[in-house]
């Protein structure tokens, strides 16, 4: 071996290491150079697991043929054998002959089998200490001399410096990997905090003026009502703040469906009681639903109290329970009237948004004169807070409505996925 080709061989090694972006491709280059210039028969590469304790191989050169299938598997413990030796150690290793050294007698079969006598390893190492060992392995016994161990050293040393290089670079994309998302997710709470904060601000600002509009009442009676309607359009417009905070705990009660869809028509029996509500329950078993009783029942409160509020004059509003494969349906089924408050357009084109998006309702609502109950109770943020309670809940919310200008039925369907094999 001449120093030329040392030079040159470290020269390319050192090329590789500039640009190569896994430290497998330094590996493998270097070995491939290295292990003729040596004269070896076949090298190998093993670095430290996790664990500290056990060498794998992570690149190879020339292993023999017959024996490349077991490659994978194999496991060198630190302080065992010349590789481990050489890591526990931190010096480089040589093994003149193996077979005239008793110390290494377990080894004997190992290099009869690959047919080997003479090995060099050098440790990987880097400033936080040994990351893995490189070998060589000769068919005969090899004495080294000064120049073949000084390239195995600068080989060493250029394959711990790309493993480290390639760490800290995996590293630094994982980090920056997760602060992007970090940032991604932010930004989206941010912009879901903007639009809620949009949607409170304008629905306060309504309710403000709702109220310095009581001033312009006739009667005393009449400023009351409208004074109930503005409260329940503050609770409700509260209640919408709440749900849509990106921090919103659904609840993680077991619910028997039957009971909040009991509870939500009894209120409004006791409210409306010239409006029949019926409810209809299965005899079957039922399976309960994920989440929060106190919201369960709230959403089917309103969106009973939007049938009661739209339904024509001596209809019937049915509410029941059905049990799907995967799903639990809550169903509330009415006819209205021509003035509902629910949208009227066919059920592919239903579409419920934020607050802002039904404020001319609101301010409608706001400014009729409101004689009954319902009228008082029930607002236009009611059908969209449906919505966001169902889908906080991990449900779905499906309006079903009758195409313009048909006076037919409504319904509205909280479907829930609940667990139906047992």
């Amino acid at each position: 071996m001449t120093e030329s080709r040392e030079l040159l061989a470290v020269r390319e090694i050192a090329h590789a290491f500039l640009v190569a972006e896994r430290p497998s491709d330094v590996q493998q280059f270097a070995l491939d150079r290295v292990t003729p210039l040596l004269g070896a028969s076949f090298s190998l590469v093993m670095e430290l697991g996790p664990d500290g304790e056990l060498l794998r191989p992570v690149a190879q050169h020339e292993w023999p043929a017959q024996h490349r299938h077991w490659i994978g598997a194999l496991r060198v413990r630190v302080g065992d054998g010349p590789s481990g030796v050489a890591v526990a150690e931190r010096r480089l290793v040589e093994v003149e002959d193996l077979f005239v050294d008793e110390s290494l007698s377990v080894w004997h079969d190992v290099a009869m089998e690959l047919r080997f006598r003479s090995i060099i390893a050098a440790p990987l190492e880097t400033a936080e200490g040994p990351i893995g060992a490189v070998a060589f392995y000769f068919e005969d016994a090899t004495c080294m001399t000064e120049e073949q161990r000084g390239l195995v050293r600068v080989v060493a040393d250029q394959l711990a410096a790309a493993t480290d290089k390639a760490r800290r670079v995996d590293a630094l994309r994982r980090a920056n990997a997760a602060l992007a998302e970090a940032n991604a997710e932010l930004e989206s709470q941010a912009a879901a905090w903007n639009v809620v904060a949009t949607a409170r601000d304008e629905v306060e600002r309504r309710v403000v003026d709702a109220l310095l509009s009581l001033s312009n009442t006739v009667t005393v009676g009449d400023a009351v009502m409208r004074l109930e309607a503005v409260q329940a359009l503050a609770i409700a417009s509260r209640e919408f703040t709440d749900v849509s905070r990106p921090g919103f705990e659904a609840g993680t009660d077991d619910v028997d469906p039957r009971e909040p869809l009991l509870e939500a028509v009894s209120r409004w029996r006791a409210r409306a009681p010239m409006i029949v509500l019926q409810v209809e329950e299965p005899t079957v078993l039922l399976p309960t639903v994920r989440g929060s009783r106190r919201w369960l029942t709230r959403a089917l409160e309103l969106a009973v109290g939007l049938s009661v509020r739209t339904a024509a004059p001596g209809s019937v509003v049915r509410t029941r329970v059905e049990l799907g494969r995967g799903f639990l349906a809550l169903r509330v089924h009415w006819t209205a009237h021509s003035d509902a408050l629910v949208s009227r357009r066919s059920p592919s084109e239903v579409t419920v948004g934020a607050p802002v998006d039904i404020l001319e309702q609101v301010g409608r609502d706001l400014g009729r004169e409101s004689q009954s109950v319902a009228c008082r109770s029930v607002t236009a943020i009611d059908l969209p807070l449906v919505r966001a309670i169902t889908e906080r809940l991990g449900g779905e919310l499906r309006v079903e409505a009758p195409p313009a200008g048909d006076d037919g039925d409504h319904t509205l369907v909280l479907m829930f996925p609940v667990d139906t094999r047992a």
